[in-house]
C-alpha cells in the first residue's frame, strides 16, 4: 500500500502513516525495511498490512517516487492511485511507452541533425544521488559538541563493544535508545560496500540508467529497431518475389502458349513489386545508417561530459558519505559517553578496575591495546596504535588526582571524566608516587588534596620544578568541603 509518513520522532522511533482514503496506521521503526533512507516527515512509503490485523503495519520502506514535477511523466495523483511501487512502475512504463510512441511517429529522422537530451547530465546527478544526499545532510546535523571526529575505518570495531558493554550493564538502556545513530549509521555503511560502489560504476551508470532515461535517444532507437523489422520484411519480400521472376521466366522459356499471357501479367507485376521493395530497402538502409549514426553521436557527445561530471560529484559524495560516517559514529560515541558516566552500574563495574578514561569507544580501544605486545602487532593493531596515540597527542588533558580518601577520589574522578570526554585521569595516594609521575610524565592539571601533605605548596614549588611540568596547572582541594 503506498502512503506518507505524517508524524516521526526519532526519538522514540515511533510515526505515523496516511494512506490515499485518509486512514492513520501507526508504525515502529523495527518495521523500517530499508538500506538507502531513514524515516522522516512527508516521506512516501510502501506499505504492508498483517492479514489477521489489518492496522498494523508489519512493512514499511520508502518508495522509490518521492517527487512529482512538471517534468515527471507520471503525477503524485498515480501515485496514490497504485498500492505498491511494482504497479506504480507499470504504470510509468506504460506512459513511457506512449511518450516514446508519440516521439518517433512525429519525427522526422530523414532531416533531423542531432538527438537532444530529455534530461540533463545536471539534472540526472542530482536526482540519482538524491538518497546519498539526504542521509548525509541528516548526519551532518547531529552534535559532536567540539570534539574531534573519530575516523571509523579504525574504531568500528570497537562501537559493538562499547554499546554492548553499557546496554548489558545498565539495563536501563536498549538499542532503541540510539535506534536514530544506528540506523543512520547502517544506511552510510552500506554505501561503502563494495556492492554499492560497483552500482556506481560511471560507465555503467551512463549506459543502464542515464542513457535509458533520455525520451528522445530511446525513441529513436526505437524507431531504429522498427526501422530494422521493415528491412528485414522488405528483404524477405525482395529475395521472394526475386525467386518468383526467375521460376516465371524458365516457365516462359517452356513456351506454353496457354500460359504466356497470365505469365507475362503476373512477370510484370513482380517486377514492379521488387522494384518497389528494392527501393524501400535503399530507403530504410539509408535512414537506418542515418540514425545509428545519430545514436553514436548523441552517445560521443554526452559521454565524455557525463563521466567528467557523474566522477566529480561521485567522489565528493563518497567523502561526504566517509565524512558523515565519521559524525554518526562520533555523535554516537558522545551520547554512550554521557549515558555511561551518568549511570550507577557502569561506575561500579567499568570503574571497578582502575580506569584512566571515561566510558567511551577510545576507552575500549586503550584496554584491548594493553593486552597486546607491542612489538608483535598485526598491521590494523599497529594501525589503531598510531591513529590512538596521535589522537591522544591532539586532544587528551591529562589530570593527576593525589588523595588518600578513597571515596572522595573516586567521585572527584567520575565528576571530572564526566566534564570532559578526553580527560585522563591518574589518582594515586602516596607522595613518593606523586614526585615519581611529576617527574617522569607529563600533566595539564595536577589536583592535590589538602590533607596529603602539610604543605601543600612544597608539592606545586616541586612539580613545576620539574621541566616536563612546569606549564601544569596545580589545584589543590579540601576534601571537607566536597560533598
Amino acid at each position: 500500500m503506498h502512503g506518507k509518513i505524517v508524524q516521526y520522532s526519532h526519538s522514540t522511533g515511533v510515526g505515523i502513516i496516511i494512506n490515499a482514503h485518509r486512514k492513520l496506521f501507526d508504525f515502529k521503526l523495527t518495521n523500517w525495511h530499508d538500506k538507502t533512507r531513514i524515516p522522516e516527515i512527508n516521506l512516501l512509503v510502501e506499505f504492508r498490512l498483517d492479514d489477521e490485523n489489518n492496522n498494523n503495519v508489519i512493512y514499511l520502506k520508502s518508495s522509490k517516487y518521492q517527487e512529482f514535477d512538471k517534468d515527471s511523466i507520471i503525477k503524485e495523483r498515480d501515485f496514490w492511485k497504485t498500492q505498491s511501487d511494482e504497479e506504480l512502475e507499470k504504470v510509468e512504463n506504460s506512459v513511457f511507452e506512449n511518450l516514446i510512441e508519440e516521439t518517433y511517429k512525429k519525427t522526422d529522422y530523414a532531416i533531423l541533425n542531432n538527438i537532444k537530451t530529455s534530461i540533463s547530465i545536471d539534472l540526472f546527478i542530482k536526482y540519482h544521488f538524491e538518497n546519498e544526499t539526504k542521509i548525509i545532510k541528516h548526519a551532518l546535523k547531529l552534535p559532536i559538541d567540539g570534539y574531534e571526529v573519530l575516523d571509523y575505518r579504525v574504531v568500528t570495531r570497537f562501537l559493538t563493544r562499547t554499546l554492548d558493554s553499557l546496554i548489558y550493564t545498565e539495563k536501563r538502556i536498549t538499542k532503541d535508545t540510539f535506534s536514530l545513530y544506528l540506523q543512520l549509521y547502517s544506511k552510510l555503511q552500506y554505501y561503502t560496500t563494495g556492492f554499492y560502489k560497483a552500482q556506481q560504476e560511471t560507465k555503467k551508470v551512463f549506459r543502464e540508467v542515464f542513457l535509458t532515461q533520455q525520451l528522445y535517444y530511446i525513441a529513436a532507437r526505437q524507431k531504429l529497431t522498427n526501422i530494422k523489422d521493415d528491412l528485414l520484411m522488405f528483404e524477405n519480400k525482395e529475395r521472394t518475389l526475386k525467386s518468383q521472376i526467375n521460376n516465371i521466366n524458365n516457365r516462359l522459356a517452356n513456351n506454353d502458349p496457354n500460359a504466356q499471357m497470365t505469365l507475362r501479367e503476373k512477370l510484370e507485376k513482380s517486377i514492379s513489386q521488387h522494384k518497389e521493395a528494392m527501393t524501400n530497402i535503399q530507403n530504410l538502409s539509408k535512414l537506418k545508417e542515418r540514425l545509428e549514426k545519430l545514436l553514436l553521436l548523441f552517445e560521443k557527445t554526452y559521454e565524455k561530459e557525463f563521466i567528467e561530471k557523474f566522477d566529480k560529484i561521485k567522489g565528493q559524495i563518497f567523502e561526504h558519505i566517509k565524512n558523515a560516517i565519521n559524525i554518526t559514529i562520533t555523535s554516537l560515541d558522545n551520547r554512550m559517553w554521557q549515558l555511561g558516566m551518568a549511570s550507577e552500574p557502569i561506575k561500579n563495574h567499568f570503574f571497578k578496575l582502575p580506569a584512566s578514561y571515561a566510558f567511551c569507544i577510545l576507552a575500549f580501544i586503550q584496554q584491548y591495546l594493553k593486552t597486546l605486545d607491542v612489538n608483535k602487532l598485526s598491521d590494523n593493531d599497529r594501525l589503531l596504535n598510531i591513529y590512538i596515540n596521535l589522537y591522544k597527542e591532539r586532544n587528551t588533558k591529562r589530570i593527576l588526582l593525589i588523595s588518600n580518601n578513597e571515596k572522595i577520589k573516586f567521585g572527584l574522578k567520575i565528576k571530572i571524566l564526566s566534564f570532559y570526554k578526553d580527560f585522563m585521569v591518574t589518582s594515586i595516594d602516596k607522595k613518593m608516587e606523586y614526585e615519581i609521575l611529576v617527574t617522569n610524565n607529563k600533566f595539564d592539571f595536577v589536583v592535590i588534596d589538602l590533607k596529603m601533605s602539610n604543605n601543600p605548596v612544597e608539592m606545586i614549588t616541586f612539580g613545576k620544578s620539574k621541566k616536563i611540568n612546569k606549564n601544569a596547572k596545580f589545584i589543590i582541594y579540601d576534601v571537607d568541603q566536597i560533598v
